[in-house]
């Protein structure tokens, strides 16, 4: 049990915090501390993402406010990455950061490339902390790489004093007046950016949008930035009526003309990141999409913010998208979500002046495509079923099994005489119900001829019907 811990401040970094605890504890060893407080032996990176959070929580004395969930949206940098994960992924990503042994299901890795190494400070932010508080404190927003410039005071960051050159280092003691180590003081280098000159503007606008992004409290997730991205992508003429991305070319030289080359150049960005995938592979967040600057740019492009392009509403496209946004419904009558809008994804493709669209339930596997044509977009309503999938096919397997020794007895005595059978109900054709009859049927006829006659289809679907189990039996 500790005998305490200190109140984090408003969108204070987590190593802050730590590093406040271990100054008024006046224990400077770091590897101690980090066994103190989270039971990790090492302290290179654990704490850009913390673990073993609850190892702390449990420790802290009295009543308090703390949570997890709070410790992480508020003073971690996984906020920046939530949107780029299904919510079952992050909530495991919480959980893995609460508790765990291992290494977390994402590591440092994303966000580390994104996060400075020297720490950096607004001198104006440090000056109204030290003012209102008694002492100063770092700043999450201001330690990632692409924000130079605080979004709340319009100044550059510093990361080093510009009297003694001395660099501000997490190696080193932090900040907790407004003065260097050679008291120097630092407010006085705060330089105001020119929101006259467009370079600095988008300067401020990519901080503003940033911030935005860590203090958002609605839910971002990776299936509401493909469907904005999809939307406002197909309304520029981007995404093509199948649903690929075309036109990449013109998107990147749209892209170009609206932010220009110098001023990408000046928040790092080196052009031949912007390749020929470019909007594949951000539009369909696919591959090695995790560049969150980019994201933050597209999301200015197309709606001018961050808070404009997941909150404006946009004008229903689905008219314009083949067989819609979905959710499709699962046809397999064996399914649980059978007749229901369970399909949440839909593979496009063309061919000539048809575009066919693919659905597969993840329930039961089963898989069909739909046809539409390319010019009016008007779907075809005949189902062609590419599997049945695996609860369908053990579904099956069972009844051929039941029927097994029969339909072997039967073959050997396979007569092909017309047999007149009493009118029966037949069900919908290729249903479970109409496999089950087919079977039956041709263990009274005999005859793979008269089954097909009797059931209105053909031969072949009664023999591959048939012997498509016959191997797993014997």
């Amino acid at each position: 049990m500790l005998n305490f811990f200190p109140n984090p401040y408003p969108d204070e970094d987590f190593r802050s915090i730590v590093y406040r605890f271990s100054k008024l504890s006046a224990n400077t060893d770091k590897k101690s501390v980090m066994y103190e407080l989270f039971q990790a032996k090492t302290v290179r990176n654990k704490l850009i993402l913390p673990r073993n959070i609850l190892n702390l929580l449990n420790k802290i004395p009295g009543q308090h406010t703390y949570s997890l969930k709070r410790m992480i949206k508020e003073h971690s940098y996984l906020p920046l990455m939530k949107p780029f994960y299904t919510l079952t992924e992050y909530n495991r990503i919480v959980e893995d950061i609460g508790q765990t042994t291992g290494a977390i299901v994402v590591g440092t890795n994303r966000l580390r490339h994104m996060i400075s190494n020297q720490v950096r400070y607004c001198p104006l932010c440090l000056l109204e902390d030290y003012q209102t508080i008694g002492e100063t404190y770092v700043h999450r927003i201001h330690q990632i790489k692409f924000v130079q410039v605080c979004p709340y005071h319009h100044v550059y960051l510093i990361s080093s004093c510009r009297e003694c050159q001395r660099s501000f280092s997490y190696d080193k003691e932090l900040l907790g007046t407004p003065f260097c180590s050679n008291q120097h003081y630092l407010p006085s280098y705060a330089k105001q950016i020119n929101h006259v000159e467009t370079n600095e503007t988008l300067l401020y606008k990519v901080a503003t949008n940033t911030n935005f992004l860590l203090q958002n409290e609605k839910d971002i997730g990776i299936e509401l930035l493909r469907e904005n991205y999809r939307d406002h992508a197909l309304k520029q003429g981007y995404f093509s009526p199948n649903g690929l991305t075309r036109k990449n070319t013109n998107f990147i030289r749209d892209f170009l003309v609206y932010f220009p080359i110098g001023h990408l150049e000046a928040l790092g960005i080196n052009l031949n990141q912007i390749n020929r995938k470019f909007a594949q592979i951000y539009f369909n967040l696919q591959g090695n999409h995790y560049n969150v600057l980019f994201h933050i740019l597209i999301m200015n492009y197309f709606s001018g913010s961050v808070n404009n392009f997941l909150n404006q509403i946009i004008p229903n496209t689905e008219p314009f998208i083949p067989f819609g946004c979905g959710p499709w419904e699962c046809l397999n009558e064996l399914c649980t979500e059978f007749n229901q809008p369970s399909i949440k994804l839909c593979n496009r493709y063309s061919y000539k002046e048809v575009i066919y669209g693919t659905f597969r339930c993840e329930k039961c596997g089963y898989t069909y495509t739909k046809k539409c044509n390319r010019e009016t977009l008007q779907t075809v309503e005949k189902i062609y079923v590419r599997d049945k999938g695996w609860v369908w096919n053990k579904k099956e397997f069972e009844i051929h099994n039941l029927y097994a020794m029969k339909i072997q007895q039967t073959q050997r005595f396979n007569k092909r005489q017309r047999t007149i059978v009493e009118k029966m109900h037949i069900p919908k054709k290729h249903s479970f119900a109409w496999t089950k009859l087919l079977l039956q049927v041709y263990l009274t006829v005999k005859s793979y001829k008269e089954t097909a006659r009797i059931l209105g289809t053909t031969e072949i679907t009664v023999k591959k019907i048939l012997t498509k189990n016959q191997m797993k039996i014997s």
